[in-house]
C-alpha cells in the first residue's frame, strides 16, 4: 500500500454485537495518519465509536483494503447506507 502524507479517511466494515445481544454489522469512518495505520489504530479508533454507538464486543473489522470487494458494498446495501462514487472506487 503506497504512503500517504497527513491524515486520510478510511472506511472500515465491523461484524458486532449490538446491546440486546444479537448480531450486526457497521460501518465506520476513522481519519489516520499511514504511521497509525501501519501500527493499527484505525482499528483502536472504531473499537471506540463502535462502543459510543452502543455496540459491544466481539469486534470483527475489515478496512477497505483488507475486505473482499462485495463486503463494503454489501454491508453499506445490508445498512441502508448509499455509497459515494468514490467510496465504490475504492473499493473497485
Amino acid at each position: 500500500m503506497p504512503q500517504w502524507q497527513g491524515k486520510r479517511p478510511i472506511t472500515i466494515v465491523s461484524a458486532c454485537m449490538r446491546s440486546d445481544g444479537c448480531s450486526d454489522f457497521a460501518v465506520t469512518e476513522v481519519e489516520v495518519t499511514h504511521e497509525e495505520y501501519e501500527n493499527g489504530m484505525h482499528y483502536v479508533l472504531t473499537d471506540d465509536r463502535l462502543s459510543d454507538r452502543g455496540y459491544e464486543e466481539p469486534f470483527v473489522h475489515f478496512d477497505q483494503w483488507e475486505a473482499p470487494s462485495f463486503l463494503l458494498p454489501a454491508v453499506r446495501t445490508y445498512l441502508g447506507l448509499e455509497a459515494t462514487k468514490s467510496q465504490l472506487q475504492e473499493t473497485l
